[in-house]
């Protein structure tokens, strides 16, 4: 059953246009234009059956993504531009109210999360992380530690998916035409 209503979840999103780069000079143009927080979130790719829900990452600095990938493999960092280049369908999502102490806030939970491992668990389960709930679970947290509540999963559910994050009010898509 949950297995159901992880795939119905993310299978009913509405799935807006991928932006799409091909070339390595496109890819540094991207890249340069990336900022700490910012969600790259790639299209779904039914030959690989941890990917049918696609993946998502965050940038922990100017120029490395931070991601939970897959199981067995817990945190994960590489260089944006490689890791960019293996992609062929992504969006660039920012939080719309990022900002200096945002930024120092979440920076400190990316610190605290770098050691647990890949596990599908409830989205605010900080014992293991996957993708996307990595990615809610930075947001969610640092909002706390703020003082405030933030739930940037666009279905509210017990797990939380790449497209529901796509798909949140709170973040705006990166355009990266000049």
């Amino acid at each position: 059953m949950i297995t159901t209503a992880f795939l119905g979840g993310c299978s009913v999103s509405n799935t807006p246009e991928f932006n799409t780069w091909k070339s390595h000079q496109q890819l540094y143009q991207v890249s340069n234009k990336l900022k700490i927080g910012d969600i790259i979130v790639t299209g779904k790719d039914w030959t690989r059956p941890i990917s049918w829900f696609g993946h998502s990452a965050i940038m922990v600095s100017q120029y490395k993504v931070g991601e939970y990938p897959q199981l067995c493999i817990g945190y994960y960092e590489t260089d944006v531009i490689p890791w960019l280049s293996k992609k062929e369908r992504f969006t660039v999502l920012r939080y719309k109210a990022f900002n200096e102490k945002f930024k120092t806030a979440f920076l400190k939970n990316i610190s605290k999360t770098k050691d647990k491992q890949y596990k599908i668990v409830k989205k605010t389960d900080n014992s293991a992380f996957y993708c996307s709930q990595y990615v809610w679970y930075l947001y969610w947290k640092t909002a706390k530690d703020l003082g405030y509540d933030l739930d940037v999963d666009e279905g509210g559910g017990y797990f939380v998916t790449p497209y529901d994050l796509l798909n949140s009010k709170y973040f705006d898509k990166v355009s990266f035409i000049p």
